[in-house]
């Protein structure tokens, strides 16, 4: 037997262990042992949230659920009921999902909830009073003759399938016949015949301009918005009235009406009083004269024009007289104004056509002078002797306001369009209101310049829209961008990019943004009918309305436009199918009930309202441009944007002097005479005060005899 080491002190216990490389753990190639490092504070709001999940966890009791349907979001609150739900800790690209509840009655209502639809999630973990608990052990035990069955295994959910419709389950009456909605066109305010030659129009309008002109503000014509602001100071000023008029903004004093257009003689004389002068020239009121000779003048573009004059007769007894030669000769030519210019915005005539004069110094004082020139020359002058041809320059008066106005239309002898050739904008009038223009003013330059901004879409007009489009006209001053290659042919103006002087922003990106409808995030709540405004036809006698809707005949409804603003239904129409095809990106949804939506019907979107869900797939929408009411399947649905605002021009009417229970017959008859896009004359039109409307149309009752 070997003897025993004694001497110990070179014995190293770790050496073993430390060269055995199988115990060695390395992090990395450089052979560092692993060091775990300090985690980074977190930032504030991490903090907050962390602090707000750790309350939540604390107070509200809450349930761990496990989706089954990949289709599962924020709306899970609407299935366990908004009065019951807290909130709902939903992750991303997670199978599992918190739903925090306000107190333990609301937890035990979910979890009931959890057991008639096991299909859709089940239940992980919940936690209550403190204590975390799993499914297992939160679930009470059962008796064995009471115990539920388990839910038969569904197949996964395909929401593209179409499946069929379920009829019986349905409480809301829907359309039974297949009618196509009607369109209604647009018809052209000038057309070519207008300009054969030698016609009035052909030579005041030589490059057709107006040739593609469109009326786009109808429905603020027919009270749809609000026009008119009144302004008051304290000083004493009289009260001053901002209206928004076809396009542009003017401002009016509050006690001027329609034929108060002009000073009288004894407002004339108090001004003279006050130590006023005429100017010679335009005789404006000043307080500039001559030492010498004290001949009055405004400012330097007057004394240009008497300079000549005035030297050759300051001093003697002669006075200065007014030339138009000299006047007509100062004025800057009109036109396109050049690239890089400074404009301002005389008005807007189409989402992406609107006017621009130039706004240099020279130039304003220019525009300024010709509508200086145009009020004072309409005094006195007399109403037109005939009726108005198309192509004749004249003098439009309304409230207040006297403009050149070149009439485009008289198809309607007591309803003529006319533009106001200094502004641009398109108005139709009475003739009662025009007035003859001398030559010398027909001469004067026009200044309002038509551009096609570049990059706009030409859309129907909405109530945001219109806001920006005014808010524009308010002193704004751009600077105007063109190429001579981009000039429009066929509408006959130029393309242009407007930059705003101060923040240097495109206005065209402007406009875009304001009328671009995004698609909204579907866990939030949607929009209801009250949302957008309502326009119907005034109650009164003799009344034309236009039939969109004759399904609901059977119990004596009808749903009618009025004629005048049909055709609005229609322009809207291009903008609804540019967001379904092209801008809403979700493959189904199903809109709850008693909110808006977009939903495509016979391949056009309209809008319409959810009425009904029944679990079959296919809503039951009324389209509330119509008034039919159809199953549509959630596949053929999208969110409705907050951007369409466009009011309802459609109302529902119940048929007076009917019998309380029709026959196929006599329905089919009514049907007949009462078609879909039909113009009624009805004789009487009666709103109640719930602001239900009715209808009383004669010989209703003889056709149904």
């Amino acid at each position: 037997m070997e003897e025993l080491v004694e001497d110990w002190s070179n014995w190293n216990p770790m050496a073993l262990d430390y060269s055995n490389e199988s115990l060695n753990k390395y992090i990395d190639e450089a052979g560092q042992n692993f060091v775990e490092k300090a985690r980074a504070p977190l930032k504030p709001s991490e903090m907050l949230k962390k602090n707000a999940a750790k309350k939540n966890a604390t107070e509200y009791p809450y349930l761990i659920l496990k989706k089954k349907v990949n289709l599962i979001t924020y709306s899970v609150a609407n299935f366990f009921g908004p009065k019951h739900v807290h909130k709902i800790d939903l992750r991303p690209n997670s199978e599992l999902f918190k739903v925090f509840f306000k107190d333990l009655g609301s937890l035990e209502a979910a979890l009931s909830q959890l057991e008639v639809f096991p299909h859709l999630m089940e239940l992980h973990r919940t936690r209550f009073g403190g204590q975390e608990k799993s499914k297992s052990e939160y679930m009470p035990m059962r008796r064995p003759g009471n115990k539920i069955p388990d839910s038969p295994k569904l197949p996964a959910i395909l929401p593209t399938a179409r499946g069929q419709i379920d009829l019986k389950s349905r409480t809301i009456y829907f359309s039974d016949n297949t009618n196509k909605h009607p369109e209604f066109l647009v018809f052209p305010i000038v057309d070519s015949s207008c300009y054969k030659s030698g016609s009035l129009l052909a030579i005041q309008d030589v490059k057709k301009r107006y040739l593609n002109v469109k009326f786009e503000f109808n429905l603020e014509r027919h009270g749809a918005y609000v026009l008119e602001k009144q302004y008051e100071k304290e000083t004493g000023v009289k009260p001053v009235i901002q209206q928004l008029r076809c396009g542009r903004i003017l401002y009016r004093n509050a006690d001027v009406d329609d034929e108060d257009v002009n000073l009288c003689e004894d407002d004339d004389k108090e001004i003279l009083m006050s130590g006023f002068e005429k100017c010679v020239n335009c005789q404006s009121y000043t307080m500039i004269v001559c030492k010498i000779c004290e001949m009055p003048f405004c400012d330097a573009m007057c004394w240009s024009i008497l300079s000549e004059q005035h030297d050759q007769k300051c001093g003697t007894d002669q006075k200065v007289e007014f030339k138009e030669e000299k006047f007509m000769k100062l004025f800057p030519k009109s036109g396109l104004p050049p690239r890089r210019s400074m404009v301002k915005i005389t008005a807007f005539e189409q989402s992406n056509v609107l006017y621009v004069r130039p706004a240099d110094v020279v130039s304003d004082v220019a525009y300024h002078r010709v509508l200086s020139e145009v009020w004072k020359h309409s005094k006195n002058v007399p109403k037109l002797d005939q009726p108005p041809v198309c192509g004749q320059i004249v003098l439009y008066k309304f409230e207040g306001q006297v403009v050149r106005a070149m009439v485009l239309n008289v198809d309607n002898p007591k309803d003529i369009c006319v533009v106001c050739i200094d502004f641009g904008s398109v108005e139709y009038t009475d003739p009662g209101k025009l007035y003859q223009c001398s030559d010398y003013l027909s001469n004067l330059p026009r200044y309002a310049t038509p551009v096609k901004l570049r990059g706009v879409p030409t859309r129907a007009l909405t109530p945001h829209l219109r806001d920006a489009m005014y808010e524009v006209q308010t002193d704004m001053v751009f600077e105007i961008r063109y190429h001579s290659r981009e000039y429009d042919y066929g509408n006959h103006m130029q393309t242009a990019v407007l930059i705003h002087r101060e923040n240097h922003r495109a206005l065209n990106s402007f406009i875009k943004k304001v009328m671009a409808a995004v698609e909204p995030d579907l866990h939030k709540l949607g929009f209801k009918e009250d949302f957008l405004p309502h326009v119907a036809a005034p109650p009164g006698k003799n009344i034309d309305l236009i039939i969109t809707d004759n399904s609901f005949l059977k119990v004596g409804i009808i749903y009618c436009t009025p004629a005048i603003l049909a055709v609005e239904i229609t322009k809207m129409q291009r903008t609804f199918q540019d967001y379904g095809e092209n801008i809403a990106k979700a493959e189904t949804y199903a809109a709850p009930k008693g909110e808006l939506c977009m939903a495509k019907y016979m391949g056009k979107w309209c809008r319409g309202v959810s009425m009904e869900l029944v679990g079959d797939g296919y809503p039951s929408i009324l389209f509330l441009d119509y008034g039919n009411i159809v199953p549509i399947h959630v596949t053929d649905i999208r969110a409705y944007p907050e951007q369409f605002t466009y009011p309802v021009l459609t109302t529902e009417y119940v048929l007076m002097d009917l019998p309380k229970e029709l026959t196929d017959a006599q329905t089919k008859r009514l049907e007949k005479h009462l078609e879909v896009g039909a113009i009624v004359t009805v004789d009487e039109i009666v709103k109640n005060e719930e602001n239900n409307y009715s209808l009383r149309i004669e010989g209703l009752q003889k056709l149904l005899s």
